[in-house]
């Protein structure tokens, strides 16, 4: 009986969106948030030229919580991973690009407040950014997401199966 309310369960958590038309909207503006604040760091710095990474990493870091992408290659899949431990399902979007894919986590938490004698507490908003380029084409209509202990596990076939890219395994925590 326990076996059977575990699967029945597991079934009903909510799916993640997973887009595969491009970038949604709401990923667009956070990049161009990012560009913009990479920009306002680069003029800040005096213009330093060969920072764009640096910079690009710094904006991104003080708008967003960054996520560590790993990815995982076989035969005809890659595989991502992506620790995101304080989301639910709900609260994220996948962006599928033949060539990248784009995690967007949005979620409203609890912050305890304790100032003197006035405790309290406020809802504060966290946004989470994570893209990663693939090494391989992927077909994006035949995608799977899962979310595990805190984990999201996409499973992306490859558009052109036994084709390999660059290794068998790359560990990618750049958010670009």
């Amino acid at each position: 009986m326990h076996e059977q309310n575990l699967v029945r369960r597991q079934t009903t958590e909510p799916p993640i969106m997973i887009r595969t038309t491009g970038l949604s909207v709401e990923a667009r503006d956070m990049l161009e948030a990012i560009a913009r604040r990479a920009y306002d760091i680069f003029e800040a710095k005096g213009r330093i030229k060969g920072r764009d990474l640096d910079n690009w990493l710094q904006a991104e870091a003080e708008l967003f919580e960054r996520t560590p992408l790993n990815i995982g290659e076989s035969q005809d899949n890659v595989t991502v991973l992506a620790e995101v431990h304080d989301f639910t399902p709900k609260e994220f979007e996948i962006d599928l690009e033949p060539k990248r894919v784009t995690i967007i986590g949005r979620n409203r938490s609890q912050v305890e407040q304790h100032a003197g004698a006035s405790a309290g507490s406020q809802k504060r908003s966290v946004r989470l950014l994570g893209s990663v380029q693939l090494p391989v084409e992927i077909d994006s209509s035949h995608a799977t997401a899962r979310f595990k202990g805190g984990v999201i596990e996409l499973k992306l076939k490859k558009a052109m199966p036994g084709k390999t890219g660059t290794g068998t395994e790359v560990s990618n925590s750049n958010v670009a």
